[in-house]
């Protein structure tokens, strides 16, 4: 009877465990990255009395966490997907909005404009009206090339913020990786159970993803390795690889601007790492800022040294519109009491395609007196127009890369090239979501907690509970029956 009793306080044990095993995977229903976990149950050792086996019970052999490496490995694939086309998006769309011509006038007409009001000077060379419009539309021209490179400057500085913010969200969560892996290590060699710190490891993991693809593994002496795809081990057990992000000059950074930000090991700034990063926003922030940004900056440069090498070319060949002496050879100074008389640069020249656009400007002659604004190709020639007319026909010539485009042409590709890109990293955006809201899905499904499930469990057990307090309390009975004999 005894052993009947000892039958039963095992059962009993074995049922509140699975009861509170239960009941703790309901209170976690709605927790971010856990596990449902399961009571693992066998019988006890047998004994033999009398040459007959007899059971002992039930002992809890552990409590485990319901888990699948390869849906986490999926899982994390595509939160690194989602969070690259994500930030893509998101800078490309910010990109588009600069070059939007819906709400105000876009570069494109505002140089046609400029041109425009050369050709009208062309009908009107002595109109100062007219002349002093050219050097306002050629200010808007200036402003807007301006305007474009600083609104890109300002996307890289803040992909740059958002980059360093990055860094020390990425190195906080390898400290915790790693301040669990000691908690794991600790526990497990007692036999304690770790599975709601293993869920939390996984999450960590997850949120390590959302910032480059991460590759996990136990080496051989079964310590936790998280590494970051392309780049290196970040966390062996205990032991942390902090990153660590710092400004460049403009000579060594990686998108050719002053005090661009760049990531390394902590210690190593020689060891550049940002364009290493494979998935996620860190990848996809240095994608745009050093390969598109750059490109369209290089880009707009080349619009603005081809548009003021052609028209300077074209000025310079003229003479100023005001009266100028002429010697008895009948030739003319190239200085008056104003300064030049020819040779003038109605743009302050460039010396370099590089930050062309953002170093552009009027030339000082044309800024101080619009008498410098030349329309005659031959001296005290009032009426002549053939500057300003062959100025405004640049509109029309192929005078980019190597010939092969206009002014209009190739701003127009490229602006076409931002819309292209910007929807389709859009779209990219979307799809990756799906994919990652499916992996989610059965994630949740296959590992997850169902609350019906669970109830179904608790009467199960419940049951259980109550039928083994019913053997112990019918073991109690026969004792008090064998006693009540004896006396």
């Amino acid at each position: 009877m005894s052993d009947l009793l000892n039958i039963g306080r095992t059962g009993l044990n074995a049922s509140k465990k699975s009861l509170e095993t239960t009941g703790h995977n309901i209170s976690n229903v709605n927790t971010e990255g856990y596990s449902r976990q399961r009571v693992n149950q066998t019988t006890n050792t047998p004994i033999t009395k009398g040459g007959t086996v007899h059971g002992t019970g039930v002992r809890v052999k552990s409590v485990t966490r319901i888990n699948d490496d390869f849906i986490n490995k999926r899982l994390e694939k595509a939160i690194s997907n989602d969070r690259f086309f994500e930030q893509r998006a998101e800078r490309m769309t910010q990109i588009e909005d600069i070059f939007n011509d819906l709400d105000t006038d876009g570069l494109n007409q505002v140089i046609n404009k400029f041109f425009n009001s050369f050709r009208e000077l062309a009908n009107q060379p002595e109109n100062e009206t007219i002349r002093s419009v050219v050097r306002d539309q050629a200010n808007l021209v200036v402003q807007d090339f301006r305007r474009i490179q600083e609104n890109l400057n300002s996307i890289s500085a803040g992909i740059d913020e958002n980059m360093k913010a990055e860094v020390t969200d990425i190195n906080q969560t390898l400290e915790h990786i790693a301040n669990l892996n000691k908690k794991i290590q600790s526990l497990e060699a007692i036999n304690e159970e770790v599975g709601d710190l293993r869920d939390q490891r996984d999450l960590a993991v997850r949120n390590l993803s959302k910032s480059f693809k991460v590759h996990t593994y136990q080496d051989e002496k079964g310590q936790y390795v998280v590494a970051a795809k392309g780049v290196g081990t970040l966390v062996t057990a205990t032991q942390v690889q902090r990153l660590q992000i710092g400004t460049s000059n403009k000579e060594n950074s990686t998108n050719g601007l002053p005090g661009s930000a760049d990531i390394f090991f902590e210690g190593k700034p020689a060891h550049i790492l940002t364009q290493k990063f494979q998935g996620g926003s860190l990848s996809s922030l240095a994608k745009v800022r050093n390969e598109e940004i750059v490109d369209i900056r290089n880009k707009v440069d080349q619009i603005a040294y081809n548009l003021t090498k052609s028209v300077n070319a074209i000025h310079r060949r003229g003479y100023v519109n005001r009266p100028l002496n002429v010697d008895e050879a009948g030739n003319v100074s190239s200085v008056d009491s104003k300064g030049l008389t020819t040779g003038i640069n109605f743009f302050k020249e460039p010396t370099d395609p590089k930050d062309a656009a953002l170093n552009m400007s009027l030339s000082s002659a044309v800024k101080e007196d619009l008498t410098n604004i030349v329309t005659a190709l031959g001296p005290n020639s009032p009426g002549d127009n053939r500057v300003s007319l062959a100025i405004s026909k640049i509109q029309h010539e192929r005078i980019v890369g190597d010939g092969e485009s206009t002014l209009e042409e190739f701003y127009l590709q490229t602006v076409g090239k931002i819309g292209l890109e910007a929807g389709k990293a859009k779209l990219d955006s979307e799809q990756a979501e799906g994919l990652k809201a499916q992996a989610v899905s059965i994630r949740e499904r296959l590992v997850g907690v169902s609350i019906d499930e669970e109830a179904a469990n608790m009467v199960k057990f419940q049951h259980a509970y109550e039928a083994s307090a019913k053997i112990m309390q019918t073991a109690d009975e026969m004792f008090k029956t064998v006693i009540g004999i004896k006396r």
